[in-house]
This record gives structure tokens, sequence and C-alpha cells, in this order.
């Protein structure tokens, strides 16, 4: 079961980085390469360089081409995992043994009397 959560947990940070993220954007690539092929006859690999290795046609569509995968990078965050091997390593918890005390226990004569404190008190004897 840990490892399952493990396996989770790397997913997410996988998918959430932003080198995965432009593989979200092949339907992006697809779609405008259709777009091109219905204005000039033209293979998947001119369409390529024409993006991304060589120079754009001025074709004016500079916005749709900076929706392509791999046309801008935005990274937001870092995400550094470290997972401890050795358990060593895991600080051990400071438990010092205290002495134990004598702690004197509840004795009635401790208080007073309230019948010492009241005018009419029992005889004594």
């Amino acid at each position: 079961m840990p490892k399952q959560i493990v396996y989770i947990f790397i997913f997410l940070i996988a998918s959430n980085s932003s080198f995965i993220q432009q593989f979200y954007k092949l339907p992006v690539l697809i779609q405008h390469y259709e777009e091109h092929k219905q204005l000039m006859d033209l293979s998947f690999m001119d369409f390529l360089s024409m993006h991304y290795w060589g120079e754009d046609l001025k074709d004016n569509d500079a916005d749709r081409d900076m929706q392509l995968p791999f046309k801008t990078i935005n990274s937001s965050s870092v995400h550094f995992v470290f997972i401890l091997d050795d358990k060593d390593l895991l600080p051990t918890p400071f438990n010092p043994e205290l002495p134990q005390l004598k702690i004197p226990t509840y004795r009635s004569d401790l208080f007073s009397d309230p019948n010492l404190l009241s005018l009419f008190r029992p005889p004594i004897a």
C-alpha cells in the first residue's frame, strides 16, 4: 500500500511539471497541422520544420503558433522529493527518565476544622 501511495505522488508531481504539461497540447499540434494542410499541401515534417526548426511563414497565426507544444515554457514551481531509505538517519525521540519524586498524599489535618470557628462548639472531651 505505501508503494502505491508513492507512485500516486510521483505521478501527480510529474504531471504538474511543465515538460509533461506540454504533451497535453498535442491535440492543438494536430489541429494546427490540419489547418495548414487545408491551406497548402504540406507534409508533417515540413510543418514541424516550419514551426520549430526553420523560419515561420507570415500567415498571421502567430498566436495560434505560440499555443503549440514546446513553443513556450512556463515553469511555476520546482519540486524536490526526498525519501529516506536508511531508518537510522531519522532522529530518535528524546525521552529522559525523570526521577520519581515522593509527593505527599492528601491529609485531612492540613485543613482546619470548621467547628473551631463556630460560636457554639461541641464539648471537648
